[in-house]
């Protein structure tokens, strides 16, 4: 039930971020000629002012057609001003941007909503569960050091410690090194010392010493909830940048290439389609459904930022064409950018059909 809510809001989403791209074509005056929920056979459609509205076969996401998207296209019933590629920059500008910013809204106000509701969860320095080893040693280094749960960290290899996520990044930075560990337990404080393990994330070794924090939970008010959204959305796009370029690095492909010879691909080096968010979604929610409504979020900060990558068939290519018009005064026809175009499409459905392929042979477990 749980993996259908997921494709269901993913469906949503997509809907949201077209609906971006119809309301600002309305909005300019520029013609909408379709507007469809989902791909495939079409089910049932209406027709009203100009625009065809449906419903297609298969429910992952949707589309608008705005005619002069593409130049090559031709273009019968409509007024030179109706068409997308005879607009001003500015208008390309909004239009092509639209579902970007909605997506990014949309985010927004589930966080928001989040935290109003459910007010803000931190973690603390105080230790919640000790770890096992990752390199299949007997012990972690957090009970090789004797540290048990109820204890709070204060100092970590000579710095005093503030917060969890400071802790985090001196552990991180540390692998394989011997570090100094002092603790509160009770009223009395102690002094021990740890050697870190070594994890690899993406390529790049990071320390491990093997404790979870307390996490603490405060309501908020409205200026709290809003300054806390905006600061998660930004590393939630941070995190969504990160990804893609992950995702996309030249490493990365040749991961997903072993795919189709049997290899196994990593959790953090793999895509999602819609039956891995599936997955993941239906996972996620048996810890809560606000785990659930936050993974969502963050599909949305994913959307915004895959949509604005800078190339054609993206947004963000009609995006940056807009920009160059405006500031040279000069249009680049789409007709230059086909090569490129086909190249970014053919990557990008080999990442989708192996997506598809890993989460039926290989699905996921958080």
């Amino acid at each position: 039930m749980n993996g259908i809510l997921t494709i269901l809001m993913l469906t949503f989403f997509v809907v949201m971020h077209e609906a971006g791209h119809y309301f600002a074509a309305r909005y300019s005056k520029v013609a909408v000629s379709e507007f469809f929920v989902g791909f495939g056979p079409k089910i049932f459609s209406f027709k009203k002012n100009g625009t065809e509205y449906g419903l297609k076969g298969i429910p992952f996401g949707g589309y608008v057609k705005i005619p002069g998207m593409d130049e090559s296209e031709q273009v019968e019933g409509y007024e030179e001003s109706e068409l997308f590629h005879t607009s001003k920059w500015t208008t390309k500008l909004f239009i092509a941007s639209a579902g970007i910013i909605v997506n990014f809204l949309t985010a927004w106000i589930m966080i928001f909503a989040i935290f109003i509701t459910n007010g803000v969860t931190q973690p603390t320095l105080n230790i919640e569960t000790i770890g096992d080893s990752i390199n299949q040693q007997e012990i972690s280094p957090s009970q090789s050091a004797g540290l048990q749960p109820g204890d709070r960290i204060i100092q970590f290899n000579g710095k005093n410690v503030e917060s969890w996520n400071q802790l985090v990044s001196i552990i991180e930075v540390n692998p394989g090194q011997e570090v100094s560990i002092k603790y509160l337990r009770g009223n009395s404080t102690y002094l021990t010392s740890a050697i870190l393990e070594t994890r690899n994330i993406n390529g790049s070794e990071i320390g491990y010493l093997g404790v979870s924090p307390v996490i603490e939970q405060r309501d908020v008010g409205i200026l709290d909830a809003a300054f806390f959204t905006t600061r998660l959305e930004v590393e939630m796009t941070i995190a969504a940048v990160d990804g893609i370029f992950t995702l996309l690095s030249p490493e990365n492909i040749r991961t997903l290439l072993g795919t189709y010879s049997g290899e196994i691909v990593p959790d953090e080096a793999r895509p999602l389609s819609p039956i891995g968010l599936a997955q993941a979604g239906s996972q996620i929610a048996d810890n809560g459904y606000v785990n659930l409504f936050s993974l969502l979020a963050f599909v949305n900060v994913f959307l915004a930022v895959f949509n604005a990558i800078p190339l054609i068939p993206l947004d963000g290519g009609r995006v940056l064409l807009s920009l160059i018009e405006g500031i040279t005064g000069k249009k680049i026809s789409d007709r230059k950018l086909y090569p490129i175009a086909a190249v970014v499409i053919f990557v990008f459905v080999f990442i989708g059909i192996t997506a598809f392929y890993l989460d039926i042979t290989q699905p996921i477990n958080l």
